[in-house]
């Protein structure tokens, strides 16, 4: 067979391929329930790392020790738990809901992943996903990269710490998760209930008048 010919019959392949995968999307529909596809997968695995620019090859500029640990547990509490759960389970109200899934980060797949690679993806964000940017958008960006944000690079070493993570610290994270108003409303409750006083009953929680 000619080269041409080869070609020509790969990319028919391709394209043959590709139809079917839309057909059988379009028939499951595109429900933010459904878990991605092993080509979505390693399609969005190749992406992300080709999206990593060279100069986010970097070490952690900080080191694990205690109060770097819980500084960055203590955010991750109050800024990643709704989606990726204290554990790094991802198994939250959130983060069923979010297509494709957050990832389980006490796994390989991210476990293995750079400093750099974990530092960029915080800082800017996954497109496609739940997953925002929380670094600084426009030229500061690029002034002092890796020295200036301790947050993100405390955030790096909690994630590595994720696997070994145990019950007392989860139980220290749920006083740091973020609360909504008939969460306080109901930790008033029961700490006037604790104090001797009649808690209001808690029936007439969300009514309106």
């Amino acid at each position: 067979m000619k080269p041409w010919k080869a070609v020509l019959v790969v990319l028919i392949g391709l394209v043959a391929a590709g139809g079917i995968y839309i057909a059988i999307l379009i028939r499951g529909g595109f429900s933010a329930r459904e878990n991605p596809s092993w080509a979505e997968a390693l399609a969005a695995r190749v992406a992300r790392r080709l999206a990593v620019p060279a100069i986010y090859a970097m070490k952690n500029p900080y080191p694990p020790t205690p109060e770097n640990l819980r500084e960055g547990e203590a955010h991750f509490a109050d800024h990643c738990a709704s989606c990726h759960g204290n554990d790094g389970s991802g198994d939250t109200l959130f983060g069923r809901g979010l297509y494709p899934k957050p990832p389980d980060m006490r796994t390989s797949e991210t476990q293995h992943k750079s400093d750099g690679e974990l530092y960029y993806t915080i800082e800017n964000g996954v497109r496609l996903s739940g997953m925002p940017a929380f670094g600084p958008q426009g030229p500061a960006q690029n002034k002092d990269l890796g020295t200036n944000d301790a947050e993100s690079w405390k955030l790096v070493l909690f994630i590595r710490h994720l696997p070994q993570i145990t019950s007392e610290e989860l139980e220290e994270m749920k006083n740091l998760n973020p609360k909504t108003d008939a969460d306080r409303a109901e930790e008033e409750q029961e700490q006037q209930f604790l104090n001797g006083s009649d808690a209001p009953p808690s029936s007439s929680a969300g009514h309106h008048h």
